[in-house]
This record gives C-alpha cells, structure tokens and sequence, in this order.
C-alpha cells in the first residue's frame, strides 16, 4: 500500500503530510535566514513550522530542519498542497547544504537506497537512443524525478549484451543514494541524450 505523502520536487530539492516529497529545482541562500529551495509540491501538503529531513545524494544521515515560511508566486501562504509550486525556507541550512534533485520528507517516511532492480526499455537508433550494445558495467547517467545521478548496469547472467530496441531486467547500482520504491519511473541518458526508461520493480540495499 502507498503512503500517504506530500512529494515537493525541487526544481533545484524534495520535500515528501505524512510525507511531502519536493523536489527542488533550485537553491537561494538567505544569510540569517536559511535556504530557500523551489519546486513543486508532488504529493500531500506542506506546512510552515513542519520539521522536515532531506535525503538524497549525499552519504550519511539526512539533514533535519524545519519549514519556516511558504511562499507562491511571491504571496506567503500557510501552506502548500500537492500541484503547488512553492518556495520554502528552510532554517539554519548553510549554501551546499541542499542540491537540485534531493527530496524533502516528513522524519522517518523515507529511506535511501543504492542498489535496485528494474525493467527497462533501451531506444533504439531510430528512436533517438544507442547506435550499439552495451553490457555488464555500463555507467550512463540516471534521471529520477529531478536528480541526475551516474550509476552501474549489472545484466544476468544468462545476457551477454543488450542492444538497441531490447527489454531486459537487469540490477543497478547508483553511485549515491536515493529515496527509491517499486514502481518509480526514471530514464537513463548518456552523451546528452536519453538512451532509455525504465520501471523499479524491486529496492534491493
């Protein structure tokens, strides 16, 4: 069963009412202030005075913080709901505390992972994607919600090769962790282009 959660993608970070998961898109630092990261609420409802962890692409413990004002299109508001794109202020968070990509949760709604398993789906030449096959040890680029992270194909055993228009299910490991669940979408991109999608069946450690 899905939790019930508040998903703010940061346009530059990520804030999951039992859970706002914000991705934000961007950060600005307010000197005696905090950090303000923008983006847009995915999911649930995000209020001021709420403590938040943010996890993602960094090793270790998330940060904890607190919400101290919401703002949308310049208007302070009391809070911010799930379509909403908004601009927190989060307290005591330094510049290079937060990143475009990390998520903004509720304490103890989310945990990051490395390694997973997923169904994907390479593109073929004609669709944009690879000229040639890859195999074990390929290292594109992955794209999940707003977070680009470079990562590690591990084909079964019994693949040799993948090639351009082929489906497989294959393990994957990121290079940093990432809040991950069954059924989350992402693509991989190498040399500026998409190369391919897939589908987390499985959240492995």
């Amino acid at each position: 069963m899905m939790p019930c959660y508040i998903l703010f993608c940061i346009y530059s970070s990520t804030y999951v009412v039992n859970f706002l998961m914000f991705h934000p898109l961007s950060m600005v630092h307010v000197k005696g202030r905090g950090t303000v990261a923008t983006g847009r609420v995915e999911q649930g409802t995000i209020k001021v005075g709420e403590e938040v962890e943010i996890l993602g692409l960094k090793q270790g413990e998330p940060l904890k913080t607190t919400v101290t004002s919401v703002e949308t299109f310049k208007k302070t508001m009391d809070k911010g709901e799930g379509g909403d794109n908004v601009g927190l202020l989060l307290r005591g968070l330094k510049r290079g505390d937060v990143q475009r990509g990390m998520v903004i949760a509720k304490p103890g709604t989310l945990k990051t992972y490395k390694k997973f398993e997923a169904e994907i789906y390479v593109l073929s030449k004609d669709e944009g994607g690879r000229h040639t096959a890859f195999f074990s040890n390929y290292m594109p680029q992955f794209y999940l919600k707003t977070a680009d992270i470079t990562g590690k194909v591990q084909l079964p055993d019994d693949v040799k090769m993948v090639m351009p228009g082929d489906n497989v299910t294959a393990t994957f490991e990121l290079m940093l962790p990432f809040p991950l669940e069954q059924g989350q979408k992402f693509a991989f991109r190498e040399g500026g282009r998409t190369v391919g999608q897939g589908v987390v069946s499985k959240v492995l450690s």
